[in-house]
Parts: structure tokens; sequence; C-alpha cells
């Protein structure tokens, strides 16, 4: 009997000192590491994705999303891109991450291929699809958490949270809290800059403005406009286009032509992407576009094209402050906007590129279009 008490008090010693040198080796028990090597999140549909706590290898996909990942100084856990991305042109993150033409492809746009994605063993998968049946599939066939993203813009304070809590996702789920505050409280900066210098312009002394030739899916002539055009609306402009006009729509929208000598906007601002369009128009119509008092006047400026695969919030952000101080140059009369659009590109993608979209567009000037 005392021997059998012995034995089994040497089995128990025997076990803890086991347990006490595989928790010596490890770090940790077995138990303990699998279940704190991961968290729950909640991706911007609502669903719950257990992603693991170390993450080093990231692909996204669909338009958008890595472009929110460059933004968090998270290029080098990029380990596959969509072949659409091989261009880098028009796209000042792809521009100032030219490795990442260098990445296997993972697929076409769009949301790339799973057998392709899953081939490059990434930890997580962030898309700006927001199909939750399509999420699900996706994660069960490549066995990898999938995180559903949505994008936002910047035209309303809306959309701009949206863009700023998808910042914040992405930031808890690779360890990246600090870049993605300090994104949000930059750009939070600008945007409160611009109202600051812009809000308490009488409406009386703003002139009305107009944006022609905006990009949707490809390029567009003059009548494709926004009546919340984000760089207008960030400088409270007044624009001739209302959204009684466009049906509500804060989209990209195409107005009647004959409905602009009526509108008659004092200054014009023309988007780079359409300008060959825009061009063609003028010529097809010149009996409507001559009665423009901005054309007449040379009061017609480009601008860089936003929206290549989808919105470019820098992009945004720099033809903002140009079209500031055009409209308004007393309240902008200590920014330079192309050392400003260089800041904002160096901030957020990681290099000064306005040299680079001048050569893709046009400089921020008065341009011809007759």
């Amino acid at each position: 009997m005392k021997k059998l008490v012995i034995y089994a008090i040497l089995g128990v010693v025997i076990l803890i000192v086991s347990m006490v040198a595989v928790y010596s080796f490890y770090g940790k028990s077995p138990i303990f590491r699998s279940l704190s090597s991961t968290q729950d999140v909640v991706d911007m549909t609502g669903r719950t994705v257990t992603v693991p706590n170390d993450v080093t290898r990231v692909i996204a996909v669909n338009s958008g999303a890595l472009r929110l990942v460059t933004y968090l100084d998270a290029a080098s856990m990029i380990c596959g891109i969509e072949q659409h991305e091989l261009d880098l042109e028009g796209r000042p993150y792809a521009m100032a991450n030219p490795q990442y033409a260098t990445l296997p492809v993972i697929g076409p746009q769009f949301g790339g291929d799973p057998e392709l994605i899953a081939a490059q063993k990434p930890d997580v998968v962030f898309t700006t699809e927001t199909d939750i049946a399509k999420l699900d599939a996706l994660q069960n066939q490549i066995g990898i958490p999938v995180i559903g993203i949505v994008y936002g813009s910047l035209n309303t304070a809306d959309a701009q949270q949206i863009f700023y809590d998808s910042l914040t996702l992405i930031g808890k789920v690779i360890h990246s809290e600090d870049r993605a505050a300090e994104v949000i409280a930059y750009v939070k900066g600008l945007i409160n800059d611009l109202n600051t210098r812009t809000a308490n312009i009488p409406d009386a002394n703003k002139p009305p403005v107009y944006v022609g030739g905006l990009s949707a899916r490809g390029s567009h002539g003059f009548t494709s406009t926004s009546a919340a055009y984000a760089p207008f609306t960030l400088t409270n402009s007044k624009n001739v286009i209302t959204l009684e006009m466009a049906k509500g729509s804060t989209q990209v929208v195409n107005v009647d032509i004959e409905a602009l000598p009526s509108l008659n906007p004092a200054i014009i601002f023309v988007d780079y992407n359409g300008i060959d369009l825009i061009k063609e128009d003028i010529q097809r119509h010149k009996d409507v576009y001559s009665q423009l008092d901005a054309i007449r006047n040379g009061r017609v400026y480009g601008v860089m094209g936003y929206n290549w695969y989808t919105l470019n919030f820098d992009v945004v952000l720099t033809d903002a402050y140009y079209i500031g101080t055009a409209l308004y140059p007393n309240q902008f009369n200590d920014v330079n906007p192309q050392q400003k659009a260089d800041e904002i590109y160096t901030f957020l993608c990681g290099a000064p590129l306005y040299d680079q979209m001048v050569n893709l567009y046009g400089p921020f000037g008065q341009v011809n279009i007759t």
C-alpha cells in the first residue's frame, strides 16, 4: 500500500516536472500558447474573425485595400499583389513602392484567385469585398482569416469616419495602432485646416465653380461631374452642380450639356484623366461651350485625377489645397500647392510624388481646352 502511494506521489512529481520543463522550453504551455496566439476581431461587415497575433505576411485585394495597408507603413508585409497592381502609374501608394511590381501575382483585380492567394501563405487577407457570403466562402476555401473592410471617402463626415474606421481595424490586426492613429490625426488636421481657411468666406464672395471630366471606371468627358466633389466640399466651394440636380447622388454623374450655359460657372476645373475627351466635347459642341464665361476668360484649371482603382485619398487632399489657392488666394497665401502635395504624398505613401504625377497628368495650373 505504501509503495502504491509512493508511486502515485512520484507520478505526480514527474508530471509537474515535465510541465515545468515544457513551459521553460516554450515560454508557456502548448495549450496557453494556442489560446494566446490569436485574437478575435469584428470586421466592417460585422463578421467575427479569429486572426493570428503575430501577423507578418499580408495580402490586400479588391479596389483600395492595398492603398490602406500602405498608408499604415506596412508595405514590407505585403506578400502578393493582384495583376492590376503591376501597373504602378496613377496610384501614389504604388508609385512610392515600386517593389510591389516584383511580388508574386495572386490573380486578377477585384479579388484575385483563391488558390494563388493561399499559395503565398499570408497570415491574413484584407479585402474591400463586403458581401458576407463571399467573404465566408473565400475564408473557408483558403483556410486563412479574411477581413472585410469598407473603404470610405472624404466628401462627407460619415464617409470620412468610415475611412478612419478602416484604418483603425487594419491597424489593430497588424499591430500598427500607433501609425493608424497618426494617419487619422494627420488627415483630420488637413480637413480642419481647409475648413478653417474657407468656412467663414461669405457666399457672395465665392465664385461659382464646376469640375468636369471626372473618372468613374474609366475616363469621361466634360459633362462627367459630381455634386459632392470632395475638393469642393472640403473647401466649402460654391459648386454649380447641386445634390438636387444629381438626384441626391454623391457619386460621379453626367449632366445635360444643354444645362451648362444656364449654370455658367465662373471657374472650371478639369480632371486631367478626361482631358482628351473634354477637348473632343468642346470641338463637337462649340456653340454650347463658347457661352461659358470660364472658358471665354481662360479660367480653366487642371487637377489630378484621384479615382484609380477607387479613391486616392492623398490626391483628393492635394487637389483640395490647389483648388483652395486658385479660388481663395488670400486665405491660402501661405500655401505652395506643389510643396503641400509632396508633404501629403510623403506622409501617407512614403515619397514626394508631385513631379511624377505631373509627368502622368499635368501640372496644377491653367489649361487650354479649346
